[in-house]
């Protein structure tokens, strides 16, 4: 897939592309303990950035294709039920690849730990650790451990805001100013009183700064004022760099901007809303967005593109940063999204189709490149079907990635604990070629 330039250098932390970096097999590599459970049910980033290299070209209004055939396609497949077929007391046909590629990939990437989950029919039907998830390599990884996913946290960001919408508390075309004041960014000639909740989910505000660096220290960590206004460990302040509504650049800023707007709306801390809104209505948990030292003391321990140790970074930045969870964690969030799927359903199927419906302004210039919605990006596989996922990459070794197609109830992700765990985006090329019956060979080329 080709690479996105992005306005004034900025790479954007992450994208779904059909065509992922891939490393060839070789050995396997013995895997940690699998505790699968095929009757598991639903109920739970430099200025630059360091992730996977693609980068965003940020796109004037005035050349934004129309999107409003898929947006109709999407709205009228989630009103189809997902099959409610049971599950199988055997493995699904696509864990022996997983179990093939997973161990060569680890070992010629140098992954230290891996876990992957794999939904079908709604429902997860496999998850497996490979690996170790901690430096001296004696931990062995399992679906249950915490993993930092990074800008995992976008998605689950767009969940906290629907359900705040839904309640009343929170107007998604509501100006945030409205909801700030004193304004907490430096004014330029840009008019920040058109910015939207909306617009900074769909990264469409036209603020700056892609991912975060992240600090060492706990006790370093600013206040989300002062991040905003450049307090973020090199990476500079949040500005606006456009007008608002005329570009699509990919901005963690934006979304830190919109973490204190319900912060100060609600009086409330924005983990607390997390986990009171989206964790534990769906039983998540293993799962929080409040990285402190606590939180992460039972979690995976990163390592550098060698293998190397990383120590671990911390971020007051929550909607676009900071959450840790498992794979049976969030395969239940990535059910909960999925029609007709069986537990818990904390929106509507008409928030998701807000949700899985791209933004104007990220129309792609080829067919097969990946859009944005709210909090999600999108993707049109080989077969035509419609999936939705997002992924993320942190300075302190972490990678997880994950990809569902909501109308058909089946999904895959994973989580690493290594830079190079990029890598294992393989994987989910691997997984969409075979629910879209495509050549791997072909859309999967090494």
């Amino acid at each position: 897939m080709p690479k996105h330039e992005i306005a004034r250098g900025e790479r954007a932390s992450e994208l779904i592309t059909h065509s992922r970096r891939s490393v060839l097999a070789k050995a396997p590599l013995s895997s940690g303990r699998c505790v699968a459970s095929p009757t598991f049910q639903p109920g739970q980033d430099t200025m630059r950035n360091e992730h996977n290299g693609h980068v965003f070209h940020c796109r004037a209004a005035s050349s934004a294709r129309p999107l409003a055939a898929l947006a109709l396609m999407i709205a009228m497949a989630l009103g189809t039920q997902a099959s409610a077929a049971a599950p199988s007391s055997s493995p699904p046909p696509f864990a022996h690849v997983i179990e093939r590629e997973v161990p060569a990939i680890m070992k010629e990437a140098k992954i230290q730990g891996a876990a992957v989950g794999l939904i079908v029919d709604g429902k997860l039907v496999y998850a497996q650790g490979f690996g170790h998830a901690d430096h001296a390599g004696k931990v062995p990884v399992t679906p249950d451990t915490v993993f930092v996913a990074a800008s995992l946290s976008k998605p689950i960001a767009s969940w906290v805001t629907m359900r705040l919408a839904e309640q009343g508390r929170l107007q998604l075309d509501r100006p945030v100013a409205d909801m700030l004041s004193p304004w907490p960014l430096a004014q330029n000639q840009f008019d920040y009183h058109q910015i939207t909740i909306r617009r900074l989910l769909s990264h469409t505000a036209g603020t700056t700064l892609g991912g975060y660096q992240g600090w060492l220290d706990f006790k370093e960590l600013p206040t989300l004022e002062q991040s905003l206004a450049g307090k973020t460990n090199g990476r500079g302040a949040v500005e606006l760099f456009a007008p608002v509504g005329t570009r699509f650049q990919y901005s963690g800023g934006g979304y830190t901007l919109m973490q204190l707007a319900i912060e100060r709306t609600t009086k409330r801390k924005y983990s607390d809303l997390a986990r009171e809104l989206v964790f534990r209505p769906l039983g998540m948990d293993h799962t929080s967005v409040a990285m402190t030292p606590k939180v992460l003391a039972g979690a995976a321990q990163g390592h550098g593109d060698d293998g190397s140790p990383v120590q671990m970074r911390y971020y007051v930045e929550q909607a676009p940063s900071s959450l840790t969870t498992t794979v049976h964690d969030f395969a239940r969030w990535m059910i909960a999204g999925m029609a007709g799927s069986a537990g818990a359903h904390p929106l509507t199927q008409a928030q998701l189709t807000q949700m899985y419906t791209p933004a104007e302004l990220s129309t792609p210039r080829a067919p097969d490149e990946a859009v944005y919605g709210l909090g999600h990006f999108i993707e049109r596989l080989s077969d035509g079907s419609t999936a939705i996922g997002h992924d993320g990459r942190n300075q302190a070794g972490f990678r997880a990635r994950f990809l569902m197609r909501p109308t058909s109830g089946d999904g895959i992700v994973f989580f690493s604990n290594s830079r190079s765990g990029l890598a294992l985006d393989r994987i989910v090329c691997l997984w969409g070629a075979d629910v879209a019956k495509a050549d791997p060979a072909v859309t999967c080329k090494k």
